[in-house]
């Protein structure tokens, strides 16, 4: 008989990076709407998101004109509608990301702990990552904050470890990536190993770019834009190798899709060269990334997306984030990449290297899925046994 769900997991919010058209955190979204209804026994989740392809209609609540601007009016009439989605709501969830990383005097997340403090409502965070903190003030006002949180789940060791120097008082659920969760959100199994190519055969090569780094200075920024374009560009010239581009943000400010038109028009006349998009769904782009043999990329979660794959890849770590990311699937150090690479000809040594190393992460997939599902199974909220498969 399956357990009655608690109350405060009926409806949640979940807030987030979200409307930003980014296929990370829109996967975040398809996760968190199968697993709170599978391990939580939520009977409608609603995401302070505007309407996505890869969610069901009426589970966001957000108008997509509030994010076309960046100005007065848009702002207050984002905040406005979070209110009222709040004061609807049984609980609060920061839903996955890099959330706590800086934190403004103005901060929405001032109304959300006020809100749970007033109506004893609580609030969770689940596969979140923690720091680094932009400034001393930020830290500050964001520790201030996750102390009220009742359940934290992270994603990475060095964002428990950051908790546990804080001081965070509830419960610490050292978890997972919610991506992790992604093939059996949309009804998969993790697919196996994708094999290496026979000699001669052609390959695919999967390539996430980055459009704007604000945390690197523009000259080194394009130094390493230089040296993967021409890496990749120097290896279809070399080997038998086609191009799937993924843009992952398609946002026009924050977005990949000028770095990725670079790209895209570098190999054009020399291989086969696919485009898939952030508006064409995390769906289309799980589906595409399950095609290549090998993976280039900045994005995170395009990385995250080759590996539940079984793709081999090489991750450009350019925040810590990715390189929390690499220890936690131990990823072997003939895999990995610096920061910034500015030979070209290294770029082009590692992608071929990927279609002959039989290397592959130290982390079982399966391993990676059951630390996500921890988000879930470990928090108070959990139906129990009958919901699902239990933790090891």
């Amino acid at each position: 008989m399956r357990p009655e769900p608690s109350a405060a997991a009926r409806r949640p919010l979940v807030v987030g990076y979200y409307g930003m058209e980014n296929v990370g955190d829109n996967a975040f979204c398809v996760v968190l709407d199968w697993a709170t209804r599978t391990y939580w026994g939520a009977a409608q989740p609603v995401f302070a998101a505007p309407p996505m392809a890869d969610l069901p209609e009426g589970t966001t609540g957000m108008s997509a004109r509030w994010y076309g601007g960046r100005g007065a009016a848009e702002r207050a009439g984002a905040l406005l509608t979070k209110a009222a989605l709040l004061s609807r709501s049984s609980m609060l969830v920061f839903g996955g990301g890099s959330v706590f990383r800086d934190m403004g005097r103005l901060s929405e997340k001032k109304l959300f702990a006020l809100f749970s403090r007033f109506s004893g409502h609580p609030m969770a965070a689940v596969g979140v990552s923690v720091g680094p903190f932009l400034s001393a003030a930020a830290e500050r006002r964001l520790v201030e904050v996750l102390k009220r949180i009742d359940v934290i789940g992270v994603r990475d060791s060095a964002s428990a470890e950051v908790l546990r120097r804080a001081g965070y008082p509830g419960l610490l659920i050292p978890a997972g990536d919610l991506a992790g969760l992604l093939p059996e959100a949309l009804g998969e199994p993790i697919p196996p190993r994708r094999p290496r190519p026979a000699p001669g055969a052609r390959a695919r090569l999967g390539v996430t770019l980055l459009g704007v780094d604000y945390e690197a200075a523009a000259p080194e920024v394009r130094r390493r834009e230089d040296a993967l374009v021409e890496g990749v560009r120097a290896l279809v010239l070399k080997e038998p190798v086609d191009v799937t581009v993924f843009v992952f943000n398609t946002h026009p400010e924050h977005g990949d899709e000028q770095v990725s038109e670079r790209l895209r028009a570098a190999v054009a006349d020399h291989c086969d060269v696919r485009v898939v998009t952030a508006r064409d769904g995390v769906r289309a782009c799980w589906a595409e990334m399950k095609q290549c043999d090998l993976g280039l990329h900045m994005r995170l979660h395009g990385a995250v997306f080759a590996y539940l794959a079984g793709v081999p890849f090489a991750l450009v770590p350019y925040q810590q984030k990715c390189d929390d990311f690499l220890d936690e699937i131990s990823q072997p150090p003939t895999l990995r990449l610096g920061r910034v690479p500015e030979d070209p000809a290294e770029v082009t040594r590692m992608m071929a290297s990927l279609l002959t190393d039989p290397s592959t992460p130290g982390l079982p997939r399966e391993v990676f899925a059951e630390r996500a599902r921890w988000n879930f199974t470990r928090a108070p909220w959990a139906l129990g046994p009958a919901a699902g498969p239990s933790p090891e």
